[in-house]
């Protein structure tokens, strides 16, 4: 059974900060600002000092975006890729923006090279941290694609509403419509569906879940699962 993904992470790599930032300037962006551009090689890295960024990847050719993943403080992104890789997106672009007041330090990928091949606690933060971002895209690929609307949506929800909004991560009915997938009309209609049940309350293409108890049920199993063993720890 796979693991939900969290949508946001911050802390994992705050023990390493001050090997990560010592003698290197750090940067201030506003929201949306871009971190990485269309086209641009993955050379760096950002350690997040304040604020939090958006992963997202963009469609070139219609414009749509999808928000894979939000970065907190203590966060590292993009994370490790081989320079001589050479990676970048031309199409479908993978692409790094400040979702709020953000305060960055960038860190070559030839100095994460370096603290991988000798700080072995580095390298196995990495490693848990690549298999989390991993466990997100076999999430996407795997379950939300043979979900139907109403279990993808109240999924989200749950992440949306536990773990995002907390962090002072905000986003609009039409943002949560891409990120899940789905047309925003279809999106609507499935929030027209919870707000007759009395799940949630929508109010200025914002929303609130109001019955607990009721989304849960209508999620997926893995994720009755996860809330479960919440309730019990």
């Amino acid at each position: 059974m796979l693991k939900i993904p969290e949508y946001y992470y911050d802390g994992t790599f705050t023990p390493f900060r001050p090997t990560l930032t010592a003698k290197r300037p750090t940067q201030a962006f506003q929201p949306n600002d871009q971190l990485v551009t269309i086209g641009e090689f993955m050379t760096r890295s950002f350690y997040v000092q304040q604020g939090i960024l958006r992963f997202y990847i963009l469609d070139a050719d219609t414009g749509s975006e999808k928000t894979e993943l939000f970065i907190g403080p203590g966060g590292l992104f993009p994370l490790y890729s081989p320079v001589e890789r050479q990676y970048r997106m031309e199409r479908d672009a993978f692409l790094v923006q400040a979702q709020t007041d953000a305060v960055v330090t960038p860190i070559p990928q030839r100095d994460l090279a370096t603290a991988l091949a000798t700080d072995p606690q580095f390298a196995m933060a990495m490693l848990r941290q690549y298999a989390d971002f991993s466990g997100i895209l076999l999430y996407d690929a795997v379950i939300l694609a043979t979900q139907d609307s109403l279990t993808k949506v109240c999924n989200y929800l749950y992440q949306y509403e536990k773990l995002l909004k907390p962090h002072g991560v905000v986003l609009t009915q039409a943002a949560m419509a891409s990120n899940v997938g789905l047309p925003l009309l279809t999106f609507t209609r499935v929030l027209q569906k919870l707000r007759a049940l009395g799940i949630v309350t929508t109010a200025r293409k914002t929303l609130t879940v109001v019955d607990w108890p009721a989304l849960v049920q209508q999620c997926s199993p893995e994720l009755l699962a996860d809330a479960a063993y919440n309730e019990n720890t």
